[in-house]
């Protein structure tokens, strides 16, 4: 799923992430890099998604603004 899709389904899970969370997070090692397409963008799997809700779950997440 692309990342628009992802936000969508973490929006659904509940969750306030955002993407400079997401890139952020990947980019320092705490997440673990998706796949990338033919594009040259994540594509991220359900697996993802789990991990990311998991990981911020484990943090105060504050919105940005």
């Amino acid at each position: 799923m692309c990342l628009k899709e992802l936000m969508d389904e973490l929006r659904r899970a509940g969750t306030e992430i955002s993407e400079t969370q997401i890139r952020w997070a990947i980019k320092t090692g705490k997440l673990s890099r998706p796949r990338i397409d033919g594009s040259h963008r994540f594509d991220f799997s359900f697996d993802n998604v789990a991990e990311i809700v998991a990981h911020f779950a484990e943090r105060e997440v504050v919105p940005c603004k």
